[in-house]
């Protein structure tokens, strides 16, 4: 029985096929991220470029910016550092995603796919003055709704984990993250 279940799982995976055949696709995308400690959180906005590598392969670029409360949560640590306890939804992230989405196959118009990514990430608390930069990985799974020829909708999860070097004596600090979030995606002939 779990051979069966194992080989339907790799037939199905392996036999995906493109709905289309189209090289690019650009998509738009909104969605909420889940932050805290010196993670950004809030609303997210985000662009994506897709360009076919192989028949179910696509490299994955994204440029995402999160916006969330400014308000200031770092504070002084004994001897002379700090440390921040921001809320799930505070602070500022500009990303830039670099990447690759594997399409799953499905029923015909429905394509789950996973993801992921390298990403860079500029990070800034504006109401504790603290800024910085940060790097990491993050694993996505989603699904492609095809509403008609070239326009999709999707669907999805994200989670990011990494490091970040912050200003104003932080100094290094992790960095994990959960966003859900939903889009547009317009595949170009």
């Amino acid at each position: 029985m779990r051979t069966s279940w194992v080989l339907a799982l790799v037939i199905c995976a392996g036999s995906a096929r493109a709905d289309d055949a189209s090289e690019v696709a650009l998509a738009a995308e909104l969605g909420a991220v889940g932050g805290g400690g010196a993670t950004p959180g809030g609303l997210r906005v985000g662009g994506r470029f897709l360009y076919r590598m192989a028949d179910v392969d696509w490299f994955d670029g994204a440029v995402a910016f999160t916006f969330g409360d400014p308000r200031a949560a770092c504070g002084r640590v004994a001897p002379t550092g700090m440390s921040c306890d921001h809320g799930v939804g505070d602070g500022f992230a500009g990303d830039l995603a670099l990447g690759v989405r594997r399409e799953l196959g499905g029923p015909a118009g429905f394509v789950p796919f996973i993801r992921g990514a390298v990403v860079a990430r500029v990070v800034r608390f504006a109401g504790d003055d603290v800024s910085g930069g940060a790097v990491g990985g993050e694993v996505g799974v989603g699904l492609r709704a095809r509403l008609r020829d070239g326009v999709s909708l999707t669907g999805g999860a994200t989670g990011f984990a990494g490091v970040a070097r912050l200003g104003g004596g932080v100094g290094s600090v992790g960095q994990l993250g959960l966003t859900i979030g939903a889009g547009a995606e317009f595949r170009m002939r």
